[in-house]
């Protein structure tokens, strides 16, 4: 960011500031008190357990220019820009940030795999441009401002992933970004407390679409009837990818396992056929190998340009990240589960498995609302076709999955890592897939089995 005090003031209650604070630059927007340095502006935002305006003498103190509050602050010799709400004011910051920057700005939305897929996307462009993203996966109405906001302004390209869990969030979201791109990577049975049933998933998600600005293109995957038939209702132009149909304008398809984890995927941009290698392996991964593609293309990259960005890019930890310990390959997929990344991610431990053991250790899949049990009972009949060797669960809804999986698999119910540690050391040697949702802390399942399963010495491998 790059924006004089004077617009600020502006754009948030619409009275500039007289001289000199009006011309005073501001480059960064703190809303954590700890984070202040000399000449930031610092926003409270009132939480249900905080306040922030609580902090104003301290961020004063640090050497805050300004102060963004919802109330008059006494004893604060800084300007004070006094706003209605204070999120709100954080996110018509962004967006008067956003209008005045000549990057092109993409948003990306879906039920799973945002954060990799933002990555591969911002890492590919980065090999051809100048590009800023959202960091990790802040990505709600207090992370997405303040990603655009940590935007230099000098980029060639913005790439900001979207994240909702309610229905209304996506307005919200959506005037703040205003893309000149916004792609709709998939949908599936997640946040469904909030959303309700797979149609509200597809609505909400396809509403970006409705926030284009004007001259804006949308991209979305074909490969689901609900959520297609939403976005050509939202923007009867929308362009098409998909991993099953071969005639779609951006398609891809998984060619062939290659050491490492890594994988094979033939690509097609707008009748154009290519090889590209990427950093992860599964017929799952050829939509987000098809994503990017066309989001890339769409921006301007060629194809050689779009294969060398892929073959150079690397993906988040806790992204189905592979490390080798004892003989054992853990990959640590903990970062966070729904049923459609569940069983995208279990499909792919098993072809990195091949013919060698597969030990699953899984975890509760959250935000499911009333069908939960439903939904864990469904996970569980999917485990017999992978063949594993052991299935350990940290959760409540074990006994879900152990009824989805029947009598032939066994589920072994676990409360921490030293019992599945223990299994290990008894196995032959193959692939642990770690996974649940992020309240789970599988984390520390992969953690503590990479530390005890040190036979050798752990070697990083990839993410996918």
């Amino acid at each position: 960011m790059n924006m004089k005090l004077g617009a600020i003031a502006l754009a948030l209650t619409g009275a500039g500031l007289p001289e000199p604070e009006g011309s005073r630059v501001i480059t960064n927007v703190r809303t954590d008190s700890r984070e202040v340095q000399p000449g930031d502006l610092f926003v409270c935002l009132k939480g249900e357990r905080f306040d922030a305006h609580s902090f104003a003498v301290q961020v004063l103190e640090a050497g805050a220019a300004a102060i963004v509050a919802s109330r008059p602050l006494e004893g604060i010799s800084c300007p004070v820009l006094l706003v209605d709400d204070t999120l709100t004011a954080l996110g018509r910051l962004a967006r008067a940030w956003r209008d005045a920057t000549s990057a092109k700005v993409l948003a990306l939305t879906g039920s799973a795999g945002k954060t990799t897929v933002k990555e591969l996307l911002a890492q590919t462009l980065a090999n051809s441009m100048n590009v800023a993203k959202n960091h990790k996966n802040f990505n709600n109405q207090v992370g997405l401002p303040l990603s655009m906001l940590a935007a230099s302004g000098q980029e060639e390209a913005w790439v900001m992933e979207v994240g909702i869990s309610k229905a209304h969030d996506m307005a919200e979201l959506g005037v703040i970004i205003a893309p000149d791109l916004a792609l709709v990577l998939n949908i599936g049975p997640a946040h469904l407390e909030g959303l309700g049933s797979i149609q509200g998933v597809a609505k909400a998600k396809a509403a970006l679409l409705a926030h284009l600005r004007p001259g804006g293109l949308g991209l979305c995957s074909m490969d689901y009837p609900e959520l297609w038939a939403e976005a050509q209702a939202v923007l009867p132009g929308v362009v098409g990818f998909s991993a099953v149909d071969s005639f779609a304008k951006y398609y891809a398809r998984f060619e062939e396992a290659l050491p490492g984890g890594r994988g094979l995927y033939e690509i097609i941009t707008d009748g154009q056929a290519f090889w590209a290698e990427l950093p992860a392996c599964g017929a799952h991964f050829a939509e987000n190998a098809a994503a990017v593609a066309g989001a890339c293309h769409l921006l301007g990259l060629t194809p050689d340009q779009i294969a060398d960005g892929l073959a150079k890019a690397e993906l988040p930890g806790q992204r189905f990240c592979c490390a080798e310990a004892g003989g054992w390959r853990v990959v640590d997929d903990s970062y966070n589960a729904n049923p459609l990344s569940m069983r995208r991610s279990l499909e792919a431990a098993r072809l990195l498995a091949g013919d060698a053991p597969l030990v699953l250790v899984l975890g509760d899949m959250k935000e499911l609302g009333a069908g939960a049990a439903k939904a864990h009972e469904e996970m569980g009949t999917l485990l017999p076709g992978l063949k594993p060797v052991a299935v350990f669960f940290q959760g409540e809804f074990a006994a879900a999955v152990a009824r989805g999986a029947g009598n032939g698999t066994a589920i072994t119910e676990v409360s921490e890592p030293a019992i599945v540690l223990g299994a290990l050391h008894a196995m032959k040697a193959g692939v642990v897939l770690v996974k649940g949702s992020r309240s789970c802390r599988m984390e520390l399942y992969a953690q503590a089995l990479l530390a005890g399963l040190k036979d050798s010495d752990p070697a990083k491998g990839s993410c996918a």
